[in-house]
């Protein structure tokens, strides 16, 4: 499989066809692209510094095998970064890149491997990586508080198949003391996890907190995973669970607005007790200022990385995600495709 590189700058880079907004009034530049090979088959697509936070920030890309569209947001308000990260002095900057793996690119052992090398081979001072849950399993943590709350008890099941994938993909990536740990620790969540599901199967319904709680597993399990994989290689290493650093106010079912803030505090205390140059972080779930788990509500992890992002005054952020590669046309409007080796746009 190719992957795209893709990164806007004052001077030409690797671009795809893939379109980012700019600043209308910015120079003219000339951009190129062209093929790369990559031990992943995941696409990435950068957003120097500064990105936009705004919402929506919405860009189309054709290749995907099945969704045609990604969009690096979560149902949030505008928000301004000026008014919360001013005078507020952290030791971040650019010497972090963030990357952004999506389940796909998490899907298997060999796919967690990949982006492990991709990690490892990045030549930056410091390395943020935010990943999703591995591919289908946060529909399936969705199936399993559906059943609960319609008292089906085929719930246990299902969270056995949970159980399955995670343990036969950490015993094909890891071994000794790091197995042990993951496997004992993926044990007592799923333990926990069936203690609330027969709460939620008994009262026949579940709160949105109990929802995002349950739902917000396959991330933990995918940044452990990936964490132990990139320090069985001898580098520093460590995994961020980020419910204890990105906070946010629910303002709705469906939108959340993030306290920049409280969530520098944390972060500061997070990497004052935890310094690392490697850190592995989940996305997708965050918590309240009352500590409560909540999440960034379906397909939020990209919108996880543009946070993190700024919140470490990283560089840029990279998002990748698995493509086929570029094409001629939009595959769901037209049959006449043609997988593009070789593109070149001026912007």
């Amino acid at each position: 499989m190719a992957a795209f590189s893709a990164t806007i700058s004052a001077s030409s880079r690797f671009l795809s066809s893939t379109s980012l907004p700019h600043d209308a009034a910015a120079p003219k530049r000339r951009i190129y692209a062209s093929r790369r090979h990559s031990l992943s088959q995941c696409r990435s697509l950068s957003l120097p510094k500064p990105f936009p936070l705004s919402r929506p920030n919405t860009f189309s890309q054709w290749g995907r095998k099945k969704s045609l569209n990604i969009s690096v947001q979560a149902s949030v308000a505008d928000i301004s970064l000026e008014k919360s990260m001013d005078n507020v002095p952290l030791p971040e900057g650019d010497i972090w890149a963030v990357h952004k793996f999506g389940g796909t690119c998490v899907g298997t052992s060999q796919r967690i491997k990949n982006v492990a090398d991709i990690v490892i081979s990045d030549d930056s001072e410091r390395k943020l990586v935010v990943v999703s849950a591995m591919s289908k399993v946060t529909d399936m943590m969705y199936d399993l508080i559906n059943k609960a709350q319609s008292r089906d008890d085929s719930y246990i099941s299902a969270l056995d198949t949970v159980l399955e994938k995670h343990q036969s993909v950490a015993l094909d990536l890891l071994d000794g003391d790091d197995l042990a740990t993951f496997l004992s620790q993926l044990h007592h969540d799923i333990s926990n996890l069936k203690a609330m599901l027969r709460a939620i199967f008994i009262a026949g319904h579940v709160t949105e907190s109990f929802s995002d709680f349950v739902v917000g597993h396959g991330e933990l399990w995918s940044a452990q995973m990936l964490s132990y994989v990139v320090r069985k290689n001898g580098l520093d290493c460590i995994w961020m669970d980020t419910r204890d650093v990105l906070i946010v106010n629910p303002t709705s079912s469906n939108q959340v607005d993030p306290d920049f803030l409280e969530s520098e505090r944390r972060l500061d205390k997070w990497l004052s007790q935890n310094p690392s140059k490697i850190i592995i972080a989940t996305g997708f779930i965050a918590s309240t200022p009352q500590n409560i788990p909540t999440t960034l509500k379906r397909d939020g992890s990209d919108f996880s990385a543009a946070i993190l992002g700024a919140l470490f005054r990283a560089r840029q952020v990279t998002i990748w995600t698995d493509v086929d590669g570029v094409y001629s046309a939009d595959p769901q409007k037209g049959r006449l495709l043609a997988l593009l080796t070789e593109t070149m746009h001026a912007v």
